[in-house]
């Protein structure tokens, strides 16, 4: 019988779960189950050991054929320990040593990963970085995550605190962020920082656009908006497209000093607008780049959506538990 990992990806909303065999590609449909509305620690490892026997039954699967779990979810963690260190969002669940509660409920070993490194991992594996060597991944969202793969590894760093790639500097002493740094990326490449911006800006110059229009009328704007503002030609939105477009940009280029990576992916729902978000990303990439030597690195949109988290996860399983490479 076929060897398998299973992949667990805690979300706040769902949990979901997948499949992935010996070829470290999927082997099912991800599935997925409520997250307990108040995340108690317990009700959350009971969902988790109720999913993998869910999917043993689905798929007919031995358990001596199961290599481990791998599980996914929000940091900060320690990979190392296999604990949650914090959750915003999931206070009840600080310090807790989730790795090892779960592989004791379910009787198989597990490991534990930051969500967005297993999302980079499943995008290197079976996705937007297939045939790559080396993969660093922007997801697009409330804020900006990611994650870094080197020659086949998540990179963690010395203090596990390494692959933050919303956290690059890309304009110093620019916009405060949370962190405590100034300029992040994520305050300018984020759908939230940037409908935010947006807001900002047009309470103080009442520019003539339809998202002025907009603000008016209900009160909020978010990065779609923007988007669909910048698809009909308005130029106060095409300015704050093409502004956020720069500042990704800046980010990759200074990515590729570092890692110089095979491949640069997108991910996130701003990653909806397609070759409208990454047409000028690689515009400004292209023109900000060093010139002494060619650069091959490539930009891309995610391959695998909502799913990455949880085939990433399995596949984190298997670097962990088998003893031959991805590739």
């Amino acid at each position: 019988m076929a060897k398998t990992c299973i992949g667990i990806d805690l979300g706040g909303t769902f949990v979901k779960f997948g499949l992935v065999g010996e070829d470290r590609r999927p082997a099912g449909e991800v599935f997925s189950l409520p997250t307990p509305a108040k995340a108690n620690p317990d009700d959350v490892v009971a969902v988790m050991a109720r999913g993998v026997e869910q999917t043993i039954e689905k798929y007919s699967l031995r358990r001596e054929d199961i290599l481990g779990v791998g599980i996914g979810a929000p940091g900060p963690l320690s990979v190392k320990r296999g604990i949650l260190l914090q959750l915003p969002n999931m206070q009840t669940m600080r310090n807790f040593p989730l790795r090892d509660r779960v592989a004791e409920a379910i009787g198989l070993p597990a490991t534990l990963e930051n969500d967005a490194n297993a999302a980079a991992y499943a995008e290197y594996l079976c996705g937007a970085g297939e045939g790559a060597h080396d993969l660093v991944m922007f997801t697009l969202g409330t804020g900006v995550g990611g994650g870094i793969v080197l020659e086949g590894k998540v990179l963690h760093g010395a203090n596990e605190m390494g692959g933050e790639v919303g956290h690059i500097i890309v304009q110093p002493g620019g916009r405060p962020c949370p962190c405590g740094q100034n300029g992040c990326l994520e305050q300018y490449g984020s759908a939230m920082n940037l409908a935010r911006y947006a807001t900002k800006r047009i309470r103080r110059e009442k520019p003539a656009s339809r998202l002025t229009d907009l603000l008016e009328k209900t009160g909020a704007i978010d990065a779609k908006a923007i988007h669909d503002a910048c698809r009909a030609d308005d130029a106060f939105a095409g300015e704050l497209w093409d502004e956020m477009a720069y500042y990704l940009a800046v980010g990759c280029v200074s990515i590729c000093r570092l890692f110089d990576p095979d491949r640069i992916v997108f991910a996130g729902g701003m990653t909806k607008a397609g070759e409208d978000l990454l047409g000028p990303v690689r515009r400004h990439f292209q023109q900000q780049n060093w010139t002494m030597l060619e650069t091959h690195t490539t930009l891309a949109i995610a391959a695998l959506g909502a799913d990455a988290g949880a085939i990433g996860a399995a596949g984190i399983a298997w670097d962990a538990f088998d003893s031959k490479p991805a590739r």
